[in-house]
């Protein structure tokens, strides 16, 4: 992964109709999405609390959150940083679903 990379942070809250099978889904949607654009993160879920982190290039990292930003199973959606990055943190992790617990974790150690 080279170029242009950037670290995006969001946060939202997920509809009351969103169950675990659909974020399952969305999230291996998204691996295979994420990979073809090389896009990485991790989303964290707290009951219906979600905080995700992208990181990739800048170029697919936007247009990626412009379509989160308009998916209806979002709400609440507020974007917490948007900076360059000289690489990623998570290029191993490809796009993993995590307790927030370890996502804070990870942030405080790394």
């Amino acid at each position: 992964m080279s170029g242009n990379l950037i670290r995006l942070t969001y946060v939202s809250t997920l509809r009351l109709y969103v169950t675990d099978a659909d974020i399952d889904d969305l999230v291996a949607k998204a691996a295979d999405f994420n990979k073809a654009h090389d896009i990485t993160g991790v989303l964290a879920i707290d009951g219906d609390r979600i905080c995700q982190i992208l990181e990739g290039p800048e170029e697919a990292v936007d247009t990626l959150f412009s379509s989160i930003r308009q998916d209806e199973r979002h709400h609440a959606v507020v974007q917490i940083e948007h900076r360059a990055i000289a690489k990623t943190a998570f290029e191993t992790w490809g796009m993993a679903r995590r307790k927030m617990v370890d996502m804070v974790m990870f942030a405080l150690i790394s």
